[in-house]
């Protein structure tokens, strides 16, 4: 199955992480980014409420999605929350004009499969849940 060209962040991180037909790597959490480059280099995934280990991949491990299943080819790199949550990410970061007032929050973007490279930020002005509200 071919992967679609564009795809929104949000769907991707409600996915559950498969490898093969049995494996499952949980739901997608937190995603990787390099914000200088509006560029996005893949995602985390959690499996068990109560492992604090999390499974991180790259965009180019997927192999196909199919319903709300993301098949993954090869092993994930493992690492914790607290190492996850150091890394800069633009997803729910605040939006100020030039008087320094906050005007919205980025509530998700719309990325490019093969490249990574954030096309839209979809912005919110009041809850960041409703992109747009």
């Amino acid at each position: 199955m071919k992967l679609p060209k564009e795809y929104l962040l949000s769907d991707l991180l409600s996915h559950n992480v498969r490898g093969g037909m049995t494996l499952s790597y949980g739901i997608g959490e937190i995603v990787w980014m390099h914000p200088p480059v509006h560029r996005i280099l893949g995602w985390s995934s959690k499996p068990s409420n109560f492992n604090l280990q999390r499974n991180v991949w790259r965009l180019n491990q997927i192999s196909q999605i199919v319903n709300n299943e993301i098949f993954v080819k090869g092993e994930p790199a493992i690492t914790d929350l607290s190492v996850l949550t150091r890394f800069p990410n633009l997803l729910f970061a605040k939006l100020i004009n030039s008087n320094g007032l906050k005007i919205g929050i980025i509530a998700d973007f719309v990325f490019e499969f093969k490249t990574g490279k954030i096309k839209y930020y979809l912005i919110s002005r009041s809850n960041p849940k409703i992109p747009g509200s």
